[in-house]
């Protein structure tokens, strides 16, 4: 249960230490370490079959029915943008579960979801509270006080499920009555694709054009995204982009080619703003979170690299490299996703323009984290002789 409420890095620091308290006679060896390393030691140590990193999403099923009850509600925290919800709502459809759902953080919602919640508790059935890191002082002074007078009182196929982005707001009092389950979202190009892409709503994709700009834009997004995982070698530092910044880029495109058609529904690619779209991007959109001069051209470089005519001409590689995708012809919302569909799930450095020793070198570089937050526990921890 601990190790579903960890991000990965610290599942590695917490498996270490339960091998301490264990007294095995096997120690890490420290030289060379990688976090491949690290989980060979942990499976070594405990046997494979021994969820160290805990049962999470996957085991959607198993939690709800198995390891938590009514009177506990399951907390799945993640990332800004991703969005755990449906698989909920797929897990309720598929055990035939009446589930009712409000999303948070107005007012209405907090009445609304007080009366699900009471509601539910006396028939057994389900409740999703979304969005909760919008309203976490309704959390402690309602919500936290409700589930303390229902108590041991509700049904017990009752279940209360509260999802929020990772914050430090959230009421300790909730997190220790609940049980929690911490959703790090799937990282790579593809991943980061597929969540844009279902972003962006279906009436959007009306444009051929656009839906070209829009594709390129995902692929910035991913690529930009992807570097942070590379820090300091990705980007001098880890900025804090989000989102929010691609959602801003698709009106920045909407605003500009709207502007250049003049009221056409459509434009020859040839004359499209690409210095006004370049500028934005780079100065503005994504630029605007940069500070240091050498993360700048970088950014510059894949712009000027992507948003260009010839990204409309067939095969048009996104990548410098042997192994570079290619864009679709097609450019509807479903081709675009089946491309996405069809790219390969890790992204190999050379897509985020960095080379092969890129893994190695983020590999090691988690290692030694872990071993220092090892140490550290370990020594506070240690009485003083």
């Amino acid at each position: 249960r601990i190790g579903r409420s960890l991000l990965l890095e610290d599942k590695m620091v917490f498996a270490l230490l339960l091998s301490k308290l264990r007294g095995d006679e096997k120690q890490l060896d420290e030289s060379d370490l990688t976090t491949e390393a690290i989980s060979e030691f942990i499976v070594h140590t405990f046997g494979r079959s021994f969820p160290w990193q805990g049962r999470g999403l996957n085991d959607l099923v198993d939690v709800t029915e198995k390891e938590i009850d009514a009177s506990h509600p399951l907390l799945l925290c993640s990332a800004p943008g991703y969005d755990v919800s449906g698989r909920v709502d797929s897990m309720a459809r598929d055990l035939n579960k009446e589930i009712a759902s409000v999303a948070m953080g107005s007012v209405e919602g907090f009445g609304t979801a007080e009366r699900m919640v009471m509601a539910a508790s006396k028939r057994g059935s389900w409740v999703m509270l979304k969005n909760c890191h919008l309203c976490t002082e309704w959390l402690e002074d309602t919500l936290v006080k409700k589930l303390q007078g229902i108590g041991s009182g509700s049904h017990p196929n009752f279940r209360l499920f509260i999802t929020s982005e990772i914050s430090p707001k959230l009421p300790t009092a909730l997190l220790r009555m609940s049980d929690t389950i911490l959703a790090e979202a799937p990282s790579g190009i593809k991943a980061s694709l597929t969540r844009f892409i279902s972003s962006i709503s279906s009436d959007r994709f009306d444009n051929q054009i656009r839906n070209r700009l829009y594709l390129l834009l995902g692929w910035t997004h991913a690529v930009i995204q992807e570097r942070l995982r590379y820090v300091p070698s990705g980007w001098s530092e880890a900025y804090e982009f989000s989102e929010a910044d691609a959602v801003h880029a698709l009106d920045v495109v909407d605003s500009l080619v709207k502007d250049a058609a003049g009221g056409k529904h459509t434009i020859d690619p040839e004359k499209l703003p690409w210095d006004a779209i370049r500028t934005t991007l780079c100065k503005g959109v994504f630029g605007g979170r940069i500070t240091k001069e050498r993360d700048q051209e970088i950014l510059d470089k894949l712009v000027l690299s992507l948003f260009v005519p010839a990204c409309f001409d067939v095969n048009f590689k996104l990548v410098d490299a042997d192994d570079s995708p290619s864009l679709p012809d097609g450019t509807s919302r479903e081709e675009c996703q089946s491309w996405i569909d069809s790219l390969i799930s890790h992204t190999p450095p050379l897509w985020i323009g960095l080379d092969g020793s890129a893994e190695t070198t983020r590999s090691k570089a988690i290692a030694n984290s872990v071993i220092s937050k090892v140490d550290t526990i370990g020594q506070a921890t240690t009485p003083n002789v």
